[in-house]
């Protein structure tokens, strides 16, 4: 994927970030030391129109609400709490610019409230469309923290679930922050991502800082109704959350009354591998094909 390795590029010609960053470009948040208890999570998020939404069908206040959404999902991704944000928002000129700004933040305070989450500034702006930038700050208790890095073979790949519809669900999901409190409250995860660019390419992302390799089942993939194995790898947008833990690790996780009570659901969906067997599909009679790293694309 082109994101990818720009991504890569940056890190590269970004060089040592310092003391202070326990985790710096390549995962889904920034971890910067805090206290002796915890960890400081930052990160960002850029929703583009016609990249990201459509205005006539989705709505200002939906925008709103998607582009602080995906930055809380960020941080539930590495075991945190979501505390504070920044917005950002261009807007073309020829647009009612306070009405639109209004309706926005609608969206952005109704989902704050629901998680907790302070709004402490941002900027406003002239662009050609509409662009809303979110920085998020959260915290991580250090044992409890999750990064990409640390899937082991023998792990199982496992996803919260069933799966949502990306192309019809994307501006309405709700970040998985309790599913994550309790997993790493209650369990050793050894590595997590939220899924926003497909099952695929989010954990070739995992295998890749991991140094591993995993096999998904493709008739273990939970997927809610009308969703296609195809979009569930490949399109993205769905925000589950994907993660590897150990094999008796998970058999306690699927049999814990607690998370059904909570409305929590697991799904074991593949293995990890060693780093040589790549990232693979074993489809119901067991044949096994490669499994592309591609999916929404960005840029």
């Amino acid at each position: 994927m082109k994101e990818l390795k720009i991504a890569e590029e940056i890190r590269k010609t970004a060089g040592n970030p310092g003391k202070g960053v326990h985790v710096g470009i390549g995962d889904d948040c920034a971890v910067l030391t805090y206290d002796r208890r915890k960890y400081l999570l930052w990160a960002a998020d850029m929703l583009i129109e016609d990249v990201h939404f459509n205005v006539k069908s989705a709505g200002y206040e939906r925008i709103g609400r998607k582009a602080v959404a995906v930055n809380i999902s960020d941080v539930a991704a590495m075991g945190g709490v979501p505390k504070y944000i920044t917005v950002s928002i261009g807007i073309p000129p020829a647009r009612r610019v306070a009405s639109i700004v209004k309706t926005v933040y609608k969206g952005i305070n109704k989902v704050c409230r629901e998680y907790g989450v302070k709004i402490v500034g941002g900027d406003t702006n002239r662009s050609e469309k509409l662009v809303i930038d979110v920085s998020i700050i959260g915290f991580v208790t250090k044992k409890q923290l999750v990064t990409r890095a640390g899937a082991k073979e023998g792990d199982l790949v496992l996803i919260t679930g069933p799966v949502r519809d990306g192309k019809k669900a994307h501006l309405d999901f709700d970040p998985r922050v309790k599913e994550s409190g309790s997993l790493v409250r209650d369990y050793r995860i050894h590595s997590m991502i939220d899924v926003s660019d497909g099952i695929a390419p989010d954990l070739g992302r995992i295998c890749d800082r991991s140094g591993v390799g995993a096999v998904v089942s493709a008739d273990s993939v939970p997927l809610s109704r009308g969703l296609s194995l195809k979009d569930a790898l490949y399109y993205g947008e769905s925000f589950e959350l994907l993660f590897t833990m150990s094999t008796s690790g998970a058999k306690r996780l699927l049999k814990d009354n607690a998370f059904r009570r909570e409305g929590c659901k697991y799904f074991v969906i593949g293995e990890v591998t060693q780093k040589k067997d790549g990232l693979r599909l074993m489809d119901e009679k067991g044949v096994e094909t490669a499994l592309k790293m591609r999916g929404f694309e960005h840029l």
